[in-house]
């Protein structure tokens, strides 16, 4: 659950609560890799580590939830490459707000790739734009009648975010506030629903 923590996902998250620039109107998420050079006796059985639907993009779907609620539905296509599991899948989720909200996940790139993240997210008012390839300038900010931000937001990254709120939750004695044990099932159970319908071509309910 670390993008409820990385800073440029935070801000984006506050925003969209906010309504900092107007209603959020669409939002797309990115996490696309060549296939992992590491582990793979894990990784690329997806048997055993669910592909990249459930190792890489469930962090996207969880993002989604946490911005826009549980979706309603999903219509994902996608396809296995290196782990008999969904190693590339795009997905359009159905929210409450009407937003249109989609994500991107992917083992299938050709090797020396790398690895990429980005998102943009447009409201009534303005474009944020994350990109990671873009190094120092990877978050920009586009707002009506003004020149284009470049923001640093100089936070930790979510790794330490997270860790920090655990240490914070022991030592109160409070539980955690930022994610439950149901928000980790819950994203299973959207990321599921969008292999479901990756095979069957269908629009698939997660209500």
């Amino acid at each position: 659950m670390c993008l409820r923590f990385w800073p440029e996902w935070v801000f984006v998250k506050r925003a969209i609560d906010q309504k900092t620039y107007g209603s959020c109107l669409a939002a797309r998420f990115r996490r696309v890799a060549q296939p992992p050079a590491w582990g793979q006796k894990f990784f690329l059985d997806g048997e055993l580590s669910g592909g990249a639907l459930l190792d890489l993009h469930i962090h996207d779907t969880d993002f989604v939830q946490f911005c826009f609620g549980r979706p309603r539905s999903v219509v994902s296509s996608g396809f296995s490459k290196v782990s008999g599991a969904i190693d590339h899948v795009v997905t359009q989720y159905h929210v409450v707000s009407g937003a249109a909200v989609s994500a991107e996940g992917s083992w299938a790139m050709t090797e020396g790739f790398g690895f990429n993240m980005s998102y943009t997210v447009v409201f009534d008012s303005a474009t944020v734009d994350y990109d990671i390839a873009r190094g120092a300038e990877a978050l920009k900010l586009f707002e009506k009648g003004r020149e284009q931000q470049i923001l640093k937001l100089g936070a930790q990254d979510g790794y330490v975010g997270e860790l920090v709120h655990m240490l914070e939750c022991i030592r109160s004695g409070n539980p955690p506030r930022m994610v439950t044990a149901r928000d980790s099932v819950s994203a299973i159970e959207i990321c599921e629903a969008e292999e479901r319908s990756v095979k069957s071509g269908q629009i698939v309910s997660v209500e």
